[in-house]
């Protein structure tokens, strides 16, 4: 019973803390966005029309999601089982101390939420897509707001592996995937989706509590 109450103690321990950074981080890419529109970009429409926080207004793009969803899929997992298989990823280097092998309970459902869905997808959706997609886009067109933030996007994908585990040929891989990931994500938002960020946030949540949940199961 006590090692019970201890279990959930850590839980609890674990879930506040990531409240915790969930809320700076996506209070950090609200404000970074919000001084970015107030200084430069202030419009009419408001800013969640311009950083892309809306329904869009046509269906084309659900079938569409559902092609980069599945593109994605294979894009980012084919590499991360092969690397597992070869030995070059570890299970201590994807070890995630607040979910990892815990099993599924109220607080651990409550991180994946926090974690999956707002402190990666909206957050990073917003700042890659949004903030810098988007506006790179506006002012030098279309493909280079989506290589650029592809780019971007990909780096903190592939940079970990690469300065902490010298695993070079893996971060390098990860890179180029995330990167592609990101490209076609963007496509989706702006040729399918008038611009919203709601296709790109759903995909990413989806594959994040994927890969969450998998964790948790150990």
């Amino acid at each position: 019973m006590r090692q019970f109450y201890m279990i959930r103690e850590d839980e609890m321990k674990h879930m506040n803390d990531v409240l915790a950074s969930t809320l700076i981080q996506i209070s950090f890419v609200f404000i970074l966005s919000w001084i970015y529109y107030f200084l430069f970009c202030r419009e009419k429409n408001g800013f969640f029309n311009w950083i892309g926080l809306y329904i869009p207004q046509t269906k084309d793009w659900i079938k569409s999601s559902i092609m980069v969803f599945v593109i994605s899929l294979l894009i980012m997992v084919g590499p991360l089982i092969l690397f597992q298989y070869l030995g070059y990823i570890t299970p201590e280097m994807t070890y995630d101390k607040t979910i990892s092998g815990q099993g599924f309970s109220i607080n651990i459902l409550i991180i994946i939420f926090l974690k999956a869905i707002i402190q990666t997808a909206l957050s990073e959706e917003i700042f890659f897509r949004g903030l810098i997609g988007k506006r790179v886009a506006n002012k030098f067109g279309y493909r280079a707001g989506n290589i650029i933030q592809s780019l971007v996007f990909g780096l903190p994908h592939g940079l970990p592996f690469m300065i902490i585990y010298k695993q070079y040929i893996v971060g390098i891989v990860l890179i180029i995937t995330a990167g592609i990931v990101g490209y076609l994500q963007f496509w989706l938002n702006e040729k399918k989706a008038d611009g919203s960020l709601i296709p790109s946030i759903t995909i990413h949540s989806i594959m994040n509590i994927m890969s969450f949940a998998s964790k948790v199961l150990g």
